[in-house]
């Protein structure tokens, strides 16, 4: 049985919904327990109606962009940095649920890739108890927001990085553009059991001399996201 987290009600009024079935949110809010329940499934739902509910208030809210510029604002803004971000501002890790093992290697507030994932299933939760308007209302109110103050603008400007590849992909033909050497990737560590484990990678490039620790709960999705904390240096400061 999953124990209901004391900061359930304030976290309802701060995401600005109320479940009609709790045990939605309960389990949206389940990173891993030693019963084996987690929130993987609805982890993969939120990110579909992330991306849709995203894409329809880009589309109806800027008639004069086109596909490149609506493309770039999305990436942005369903990315694991800005998630994570929007995740902190609702304090989600003072009412995640994790195993003893996970919560000893770390605050949770501190595990990006695990906010980002949870704010994700929160939202494939809102959609299974509320449906769709519910889970467009709240995502824009949310997370729409905030498009102007991430990166997206850079990224924008970055017309290297093309937004409808994957981080590793934009990264690696960035550096081949400019002729430099390709990025390695390290895996620094895993924790947790091997049916739920979280995978660290560091991304390194030797020129421009950068690098950045992604998390994952697989090698591949580690390596993205590491790539992605990489990119995001480049975007920042393009002449790295």
């Amino acid at each position: 049985m999953i124990r209901l987290p004391e900061a359930l009600p304030s976290l309802q009024h701060r995401l600005g919904y109320r479940f009609k079935k709790l045990d939605w949110l309960v389990l949206a809010l389940t990173h891993s327990t030693e019963h084996g329940e987690n929130n993987q499934r609805l982890e993969f739902l939120g990110d579909a109606i992330l991306g849709a509910v995203i894409s329809k208030k880009l589309f109806e809210d800027h008639p004069n962009w086109d596909e490149g510029d609506l493309s770039v604002a999305r990436t942005a803004l369903v990315c694991k940095d800005h998630l994570a971000s929007v995740a902190r501002s609702l304090a989600l890790g003072d009412a995640l649920i994790v195993r003893k093992d996970v919560a000893k290697s770390g605050p949770v507030h501190a595990m990006p890739a695990v906010l980002a994932d949870a704010l994700e299933a929160i939202m494939g939760a809102i959609f299974l108890d509320g449906g769709y308007q519910a889970a467009f209302e709240i995502a824009c109110n949310l997370i729409v927001p905030h498009e102007r103050e991430g990166s997206w603008v850079l990224a924008h400007q970055t017309q290297d990085l093309h937004p409808s590849k994957d981080a590793k992909t934009r990264l690696q033909e960035w550096l081949q553009a400019k002729n430099l050497p390709l990025p390695s990737y390290l895996l620094v560590k895993t924790e947790g059991l091997p049916n739920n484990c979280i995978f660290f990678v560091k991304c390194i490039l030797t020129k421009p001399a950068l690098s950045s620790q992604g998390e994952g709960h697989s090698r591949k999705s580690a390596e993205q996201d590491a790539a992605n904390g990489v990119l995001q240096q480049i975007l920042r400061d393009p002449s790295a």
